[in-house]
């Protein structure tokens, strides 16, 4: 079974509030996103400590969320549902450091 067979299922059950599927999406994408997290803070050459890591990850999942999952149902399936979390969450993660030293 390719990813697009489960990803883009889970992504639709997600944005119709379906029962559980926010909990799925989270545990099934959750290391790609602490591996985003922990490549971007290599690449800046910046460390966090757990509990700032744990934080990070949380909040990039709170942005997704955020206002009825915006930002999830902008992603048009022109690329695979992974490819898009990588980009988006380098885009939030650097946006949370930037925001963070003001």
């Amino acid at each position: 079974m390719s990813s697009t067979e489960i990803d883009y299922p889970l992504l639709d059950s997600c944005l119709r509030s379906a029962p559980n599927a926010w909990e799925d999406f989270v545990d099934r994408f959750m290391g790609l996103v602490l591996h985003v997290i922990d490549q971007t803070m290599a690449i800046r050459r910046l460390t966090l400590t757990a509990s700032e890591r744990v934080d990070l990850c949380e909040a990039v999942f709170r942005a997704l969320r955020y206002n009825n999952y915006e930002l999830l149902r902008d992603f048009d399936q022109k690329s695979l549902l992974s490819t898009w979390l990588v980009v988006m969450t380098r885009r939030l993660v650097v946006a949370f450091l930037l925001y963070d030293d003001h």
